[in-house]
C-alpha cells in the first residue's frame, strides 16, 4: 500500500456527528469512514465525467440482439 498522507479537515458539526455515528456502527475509525466516503465520491465523479459513445452503445445493443436472435433460430 502507498504511504498515507495526513490531511486536516474541518467538518460541519452535523456532518462530523454523522461520520462518528457511521464509524461507530461499522466498528471503524472516523478516518476510515471519511476515506471510504471520499474514495466513493471521487470514483462516482470520475465515472459520471466519462463520455458515452452513443453510436457504439447502439451498435453493441444491435449486436446483442442479433446474437440472441441467431441463438433462438439455431435452437428452433
Amino acid at each position: 500500500m502507498s504511504r498515507a498522507t495526513r490531511v486536516t479537515v474541518t467538518l460541519d458539526p452535523q456532518v462530523a456527528e454523522w461520520a462518528r455515528e457511521a464509524a461507530d456502527r461499522q466498528n471503524r475509525s472516523l478516518s476510515a469512514v471519511i476515506n471510504a466516503a471520499l474514495r466513493t465520491t471521487l470514483v462516482h465523479e470520475s465515472l459520471t465525467a466519462l463520455t458515452i459513445d452513443e453510436e457504439a452503445e447502439l451498435a453493441a445493443a444491435y449486436d446483442d440482439l442479433r446474437l440472441g436472435q441467431a441463438a433462438e433460430d439455431d435452437a428452433a
